[in-house]
């Protein structure tokens, strides 16, 4: 049976690192728009709670176009949950070069660490934590199947295994598949029964287009829905009391 989690904000606490540089890219992006905009941490959630983007290069670029058409606390408050970046685009009839903001994003998250950097800056990534208890994944991994299907590159996934102190043997990154593609579920159990724990209605979408698509169970554990976070999803299915 496989165990397969999300990373951010499920394994690792990004608040101090995505939800950031986020925030950073589409300040950065609005000033240059001439918009002096601050971009609030808890819009910036809400959001991607709310929609299925996939990364947070789209998120970003949810972001200034909500703010750059009206009020972007009404933009998020009426986000039609499960849609993305598409709908955005569509509805709005603006689109901001993807590969401006990705450079622009991995510059902020990513700092010295990223050749193509647009200036110099210590890279937001050094102030991540471990949400998940490494004994934990230890424990589970001695009882499931574990793996990671998350929106980040292999590097980001190479960075959260030295802040776990963890490799993930299995693991679909951007570079294979994006969420909520079922594919990148698919990937690694290919029709054996398991659990996703996630943290958005993206992760919960990614589940419902895998069992649509190939006809297969597969169980959804949302964190701060289903549990309070990840050690408790564990403990649960380890019956750790």
């Amino acid at each position: 049976m496989w165990l397969i989690f999300d990373i951010d904000g499920v394994l690792i606490d990004v608040r101090e690192s995505y939800d950031l540089a986020t925030k950073f890219t589409a300040e950065h992006f609005l000033k240059f728009f001439g918009k002096n905009i601050e971009v609030e941490l808890e819009l910036i959630r809400n959001l991607r709670k709310k929609g299925a983007f996939g990364d947070d290069f789209k998120v970003s670029e949810a972001l200034i176009i909500g703010a750059l058409t009206g009020d972007l606390r009404k933009f998020v408050q009426d986000f039609p949950a499960g849609t993305g970046i598409e709908w955005v685009r569509e509805t709005f009839g603006i689109m901001i070069d993807p590969k401006s903001i990705e450079r622009v994003f991995n510059t902020f998250y990513l700092g010295e660490m990223y050749e193509n950097r647009v200036f110099e800056f210590e890279g937001l990534w050094k102030k991540e934590k471990p949400i998940v208890r490494k004994e934990l994944l230890e424990k589970a991994s001695e009882r499931f199947k574990i793996g990671v299907v998350t929106g980040r590159s292999a590097l980001e996934l190479r960075l959260a295994e030295t802040i776990l102190d963890f490799r993930f043997e299995n693991a679909v990154t951007r570079e294979l598949y994006t969420k909520p593609d079922p594919r990148s579920l698919w990937h690694l159990p290919k029709g054996e029964e398991g659990i996703y724990i996630g943290d958005t209605v993206n992760d919960g979408l990614l589940v419902e287009n895998y069992k649509k698509t190939y006809g297969k169970d597969f169980d959804f554990l949302m964190v701060g829905q289903d549990v309070r976070d990840v050690n408790e999803a564990i403990e649960r299915l380890l019956d750790i009391r």
